[in-house]
């Protein structure tokens, strides 16, 4: 990952340059929900002055793509955008936080080549940490009987400040959402709501 982006383009892909950040959302930033995110990214881009590739059609807008969908309240540690620009441009990760807003921030960035594949198919697992006030081996057992097979791992983790959270490695995210999960914990008289329940996903892995 780089600080700037000089990257020499041959002339067949000099007007496109593909970017995957890594941001996060925490605070009050985890409220923002996904079909919001493409403003957040754009207005605060255009403040730096980022020339987006436009997408075709009768209402072309800035290309960009994010990775699998996450409910308004769900902290993110390590989450993907792809954005697509013109010609090669300079990312100064500095100011582009300072015009992103609160709870908002990008950590790093990298050069994607254009035939990649999309962030749908390499978001392919993700880790999540829970915690309430239940019995974490009571969300382990909630947790195998909704999601079953598709619980690749689990153990118990500690935060900073030593709570204990239950560490979840979840397959095909975009297919097991943890919103469904959440549900059925309401449905089964788990919890009440999204209250009873501290979400974070940590990152999403190939």
């Amino acid at each position: 990952m780089k600080d700037k982006l000089n990257q020499e383009t041959d002339p067949e892909s000099a007007t496109l340059v593909r970017v995957r950040i890594i941001y996060e959302k925490r605070g009050g930033a985890c409220f923002v929900p996904h079909v919001s995110l493409a403003q957040v990214f754009i207005r605060s881009a255009f403040r730096i002055n980022l020339n987006f590739e436009m997408t075709q059609g009768f209402s072309p807008r800035p290309k960009m793509s994010f990775g699998p969908e996450l409910p308004a309240g769900v902290v993110a540690l390590r989450e993907p955008v792809d954005i697509y620009l013109k010609d090669s441009q300079d990312i100064d990760i500095l100011k582009w936080n300072e015009a992103m807003p609160e709870g908002f921030k990008i950590l790093d960035y990298e050069i994607i080549e254009h035939d990649a594949p999309a962030l749908g198919k390499v978001c392919k697992k993700a880790v999540y940490w829970l915690r309430g006030k239940f019995l974490i081996q009571d969300l382990i057992n909630q947790a195998k009987l909704y999601f079953n097979q598709e619980i690749l791992d689990y153990k118990i983790a500690l935060d900073d400040n030593k709570n204990e959270w239950l560490e979840v490695l979840i397959n095909a995210p975009a297919q097991n959402g943890i919103g469904g999960f959440v549900k059925n914990l309401v449905n089964n008289n788990f919890i009440t709501g999204w209250q009873d329940i501290n979400i974070v996903r940590v990152k999403l892995i190939n």
